[in-house]
């Protein structure tokens, strides 16, 4: 693999694979750009017994006059709005491409990835390793099997990233211009995909989002999103990345069952299913609903990033995606929700996803071009 992007995720991508921790995947190409870093690079080289090449630039890796034999995949790990024409050019070259989170800045940028991908046949990923959360993977198989009935609400609360030096770690960050969006674009991005992958997409949103809430800047750090759903589901959403109390709740309400996931703790109650009780019982309310409570303790873990390194590398030699953990094209998912949030804020409306792509570009260059005079101004 060829790694693009040595910032924090990047550089730990690079240390795991020099060491050994992902099967099946050696690092043979790094672009590093700042000068700052090649000791950090060169430190990386020795590690691995000089087996990486350093480049100064993707442009000149990519024309590298080995490429075709130096590298299979590329792990992109840059800034969101350069990850679509990397992509594009590795899939051009007929490489895999693992992109982290988002996809893209936007709408349009990530259906170009996706077009591209489905163009040059090859393995196409992302970064969205939450979904390797032991307590996410068993509220999702309770839900593809069944065990909830069907669902009927779903109310969502994080304040997990509590944001301080961050937003000056890069000059990129937390801008619409450098990020495209704040906490939605960024943290919410992992929180939004697993909210799609549990519950699928809403058709419908309304966002409240009071932008630079804690922090002087013209993005978002908290949001409140309603969503509405065909199927008569209703599901709430809040992000904030400004609160001093670490919170993780998840309620998911179906019909014959209720779960309660409160940070590493699940508490499930089972019943039987409510609406069959509704229709049948001739009680007042529910003295004859029987309940069965159930508590499951998730104990902490490491970042399961090596196992999705792992299964990347398994879905690129056996070309068969199927062993990733998410599909590249599943990244729009929760850039869609990000962007039906800004677009339902911004305009003040209820939003009906998709949003045109042309439509949200438009919105990302107003709030750019006011972003840019208010920092003229002052």
């Amino acid at each position: 693999v060829a790694l693009i992007g040595v910032g924090n995720m990047g550089k730990k991508y690079a240390q795991m694979i020099v060491s050994g921790e992902v099967a099946n995947m050696k690092l043979t190409a790094v672009v590093i750009r700042r000068d700052e870093l090649m000791e950090w690079g060169e430190a990386l080289v020795n590690v691995d017994g000089g087996h990486v090449r350093i480049f100064r630039s993707a442009d000149d890796m990519f024309k590298a006059d080995d490429v075709d034999t130096l590298f299979d995949a590329v792990i992109i790990a840059t800034p969101h709005k350069t990850h679509a024409k990397l992509a594009v050019q590795a899939f051009s070259l007929g490489k895999d491409v693992l992109c982290d989170k988002p996809a893209a800045s936007d709408i349009g940028e990530a259906l170009t990835m996706n077009e591209a991908a489905k163009k040059s046949g090859r393995i196409y990923g992302m970064v969205f390793h939450q979904r390797l959360y032991p307590k996410y993977m068993k509220i999702k198989s309770m839900i593809d099997a069944g065990e909830l009935g069907e669902l009927r609400r779903v109310n969502l609360i994080n304040s997990r990233y509590l944001r301080t030096s961050y937003y000056h770690s890069g000059a990129w960050r937390s801008s619409f211009t450098g990020e495209g969006g704040g906490a939605l674009i960024n943290q919410g991005q992992h929180i939004l995909d697993m909210f799609q992958y549990l519950f699928g997409m809403p058709q419908r949103m309304f966002a409240l989002i009071p932008f630079g809430k804690y922090n002087d800047f013209a993005v978002d750090d908290e949001d409140t999103i309603i969503m509405d759903y065909d199927n008569g589901m209703t599901a709430s959403f809040v992000l904030t990345t400004g609160e001093a109390c670490h919170e993780e709740r998840l309620e998911i309400i179906g019909t014959k069952a209720k779960l309660l996931l409160e940070d590493n703790t699940l508490t499930i109650t089972r019943h039987q299913d409510v609406e069959e009780y509704i229709k049948t019982e001739m009680v007042n309310s529910r003295e004859n609903m029987q309940y069965v409570k159930e508590t499951i303790e998730f104990p902490k873990a490491p970042e399961p990033y090596t196992e999705l390194l792992e299964r990347f590398a398994r879905a690129s030699l056996e070309h068969n995606d199927t062993y990733l953990v998410a599909k590249g094209d599943e990244g729009i998912n929760s850039l869609m929700l990000c962007a039906g949030a800004y677009y339902s804020a911004c305009n003040g409306i209820q939003v009906k996803l998709p949003v045109g792509a042309e439509d949200y570009s438009r919105l990302m260059e107003e709030l750019i071009m006011k972003e840019k005079s208010i920092k003229n101004n002052i």
